[in-house]
């Protein structure tokens, strides 16, 4: 009997959190399915390269400076999308959108009459003409959609009959090493530690700041660019001695294995964070965060308890909190615990539960 069809859509295959998050969709896929993943790799390699199973079909796509040139990539993206799949598509077909940005692939997979599921991580995206597209698209031509966390899923009015909330999650071979650092370990330097892109909506110049002015404190910034690009960025910034900035990082758990505490900084002005895969790494090795007090990552890390609200914008805050946790053994110790309790419900298997019963591979546990 000839193996149902998976054709996965992500624009832009790198080291973030929405690809880690379609990776693990892939691999339960490719248990019964025939998978393809149409993706652009610009970089030669990201998390969806080589997933065993998995046949490729390039796209071209890269991010530009230049905001018209991104754009223009991008369309561009789409019209070959929408070409190329719509003389690939059958219409036993399931098509997995990948974030709401691949809209010709859904235009695509209508147009073929196939089975459309979005799997939607995001809500800051500009300008607001292209937000309004691909809502629309999306909503026309979605037969599920698949929300990151309830907050992603209550920014939209998509009908409640087409809607689920499916926690992410990582990998079982990123946990089982996770679990096994030491908690407790020597709090001396303090470091502190965030992994995010090269944007200044992220509050890569905060992370800066805030090491200027705490010279004591030890700071690892690890950045989903190149090389040449963090250079640039570390002589712009003037970047002070006690901060060291990394590129971009196929395997995270040596800067988890040296920090004390995991930050997100995101500016709630510009971007708010829909769920927070830096922040549950970082728990799942036994670390406390500071995280923005709105988005996602709220449903991740309760104020108090696994880590602290902070508002990027507020520096002030920031080191406060920073200090605090640097020299009172007794809240560190106790948030820390409680982060990797807490980093446990978001488990591969409940979430692999559930994308199987999303696919129709088996009953599956709602998340």
């Amino acid at each position: 009997m000839q193996l149902k069809r998976i054709v996965a859509v992500h624009l832009l295959n790198d080291f973030s959190g929405s690809p880690l998050v379609l990776q693990q969709i892939l691999e339960v896929a490719s248990e019964h399915s025939q998978v393809h993943v149409f993706t652009a790799t610009p970089s030669g390699t990201g998390v969806l390269s080589n997933i065993p199973g998995v046949q490729y079909h390039s796209v071209y796509y890269r991010w530009h400076a230049r905001k018209w040139l991104t754009l223009l990539y991008f369309m561009w993206a789409q019209v070959t999308l929408f070409g190329r799949l719509l003389c690939f598509l059958r219409a036993s077909d399931t098509v997995y959108i990948n974030t709401l940005l691949p809209f010709g692939a859904a235009l695509a997979a209508v147009c073929r009459r196939c089975r459309i599921i979005y799997h939607v991580h995001e809500v800051s995206i500009q300008p607001r003409l292209l937000k309004q597209l691909l809502v629309t698209v999306a909503r026309i031509t979605a037969d599920m959609l698949v929300f990151v966390s309830e907050y992603v899923k209550q920014q939209f009015r998509f009908p409640e009959h087409k809607t689920t909330v499916i926690y992410n999650a990582l990998p079982e071979r990123f946990t089982s090493q996770a679990m096994q650092m030491q908690q407790g370990k020597a709090k001396e330097p303090f470091t502190v530690v965030m992994l995010c892109s090269l944007k200044k909506y992220k509050g890569v110049y905060q992370f800066i700041t805030v090491a200027q002015q705490m010279p004591h404190i030890h700071f690892m910034l690890v950045l989903n660019a190149q090389a040449a690009e963090v250079q640039a960025f570390r002589q712009a910034t003037a970047a002070p001695a006690n901060c060291e900035i990394y590129p971009v990082q196929a395997n995270p758990l040596p800067f988890y294995s040296r920090a004390h505490l995991v930050v997100n900084f995101s500016l709630p002005d510009t971007w708010i964070e829909t769920f927070g895969m830096t922040i549950l790494e970082g728990m799942y090795c036994g670390l406390p965060a500071i995280v923005p007090p709105v988005g996602g990552v709220t449903e991740l890390v309760q104020n108090g308890e696994q880590g602290i609200y902070a508002d990027a914008r507020d520096c002030y805050s920031l080191t406060r909190y920073i200090a605090l946790l640097a020299t009172s053994d007794s809240l560190y110790y106790t948030l820390a615990s409680a982060a990797r309790e807490r980093a446990q419900h978001f488990s591969q298997q409940r979430f692999s539960s559930a994308i199987r019963q999303l696919l129709g591979h088996s009953e599956g546990v709602a998340c």
